[in-house]
């Protein structure tokens, strides 16, 4: 069983990994293009990612394959049940705004070779690190809060009083409806369709192989508890054996170098963008440490969160948006 869970997750790590690189939404002027405003591509594929990958969770779900996988809220006692979501979400569209990458995309840059990338994932595992020591200083409980008791995930039907159904149809007709009045410029060698219906596809292998969806910021987390565990925390303890996040990273970046090695997809000239050392640092430790915060980053919330209609994905990835938007604005 563990052979086999190490398999899964290393191949559905290297899909997820090939379709982020063919998709070219790995690229940092992309990402940074999409936050100013200038380019679609990003939003192009990450709507039908997102709009596939519910079509592959709703199917699964009735026929008995899945239990559709909402994400619970992040809640820190401070103003709302769901200020880890809010608060953590715009750290990382911050953290993005900054270094042209999401805790995922970042991966996919190492294996690419940019030059930023390995600030930008130092930082990302710092964030986590910082998260995993200091998680317990900073929910406030109540006096009289039932510890063992969490609140049931609640999805955008449960609060919006709107049937899921018609979610679903609103879904599809917004993909539709953003895909119409949006164009991609540049050079692609995938269209954001292809692109976005690849990473759906990586969504579909991850439920039947895994039963999981995807998610890659956990991996910083579990990678910062083997670390503070070898420097002598034995506090935050260490992940289940096998790391599957660990091992799911791993097939990413794996993935990636293998289809460019196959393809002239990957690294282009153009795609580089320039930043200072400090400034990758800082944006990865505020996509790390936000990312956990809100448990979850672009592709748990985004790609696996809003498509199982989970209400706090839909606060989470509404922060993270805002805030890199309004970031690069002022930058």
């Amino acid at each position: 069983m563990m052979l086999a869970d190490v398999l899964y997750s290393g191949s559905t790590g290297a899909v997820f990994g090939m379709a982020l690189t063919a998709s070219r939404v790995h690229l940092p002027s992309v990402i940074i293009n999409q936050f100013e405003l200038t380019d679609s591509r990003m939003m192009q594929v990450f709507a039908v990612a997102m709009g596939s990958s519910a079509a592959a969770m709703f199917a699964l779900e009735r026929l008995g394959v899945i239990n559709r996988p909402v994400r619970p809220q992040s809640s820190l006692g401070r103003f709302s049940s769901y200020d880890g979501n809010f608060i953590g979400g715009a750290l990382v569209g911050v953290g993005m705004a900054l270094t042209g990458a999401c805790p995922g995309t970042v991966l996919i840059q190492l294996a690419q070779g940019f030059s930023s990338a390995k600030n930008t994932a130092i930082g990302a595992l710092l964030g986590a690190g910082t998260y995993v020591r200091f998680k317990h200083v900073l929910k406030k409980e109540s006096p009289n809060q039932d510890k063992t008791a969490s609140p049931s995930p609640r999805t955008i039907s449960d609060v919006s009083k709107i049937p899921e159904m018609v979610l679903y149809l609103l879904l599809a007709g917004g993909v539709a409806g953003f895909l119409f009045l949006t164009s991609a410029k540049g050079h692609h060698a995938v269209s954001p369709v292809a692109g976005g219906l690849l990473l759906g596809a990586a969504q579909g292998a991850s439920l039947l192989l895994t039963a999981a969806p995807l998610g890659v910021s956990t991996m910083y987390e579990q990678l910062s508890q083997y670390i503070l565990t070898a420097l002598g925390n034995e506090r935050v303890g260490k992940p289940k054996l096998p790391p599957k996040s660990i091992i799911f990273a791993l097939g990413m970046v794996a993935g990636s170098i293998a289809l460019t090695n196959q393809t002239s997809l990957g690294h282009f000239p153009g795609a580089e963008v320039q930043m200072p050392i400090w400034q990758a640092l800082a944006g990865g430790y505020m996509m790390g440490f936000g990312a956990r915060l809100a448990g979850g980053c672009t592709s748990g919330h985004g790609l696996s969160g809003l498509s199982a209609l989970s209400f706090s994905s839909l606060v989470t990835v509404a922060s993270m948006f805002g805030a890199a938007i309004l970031t690069r604005q002022l930058m």
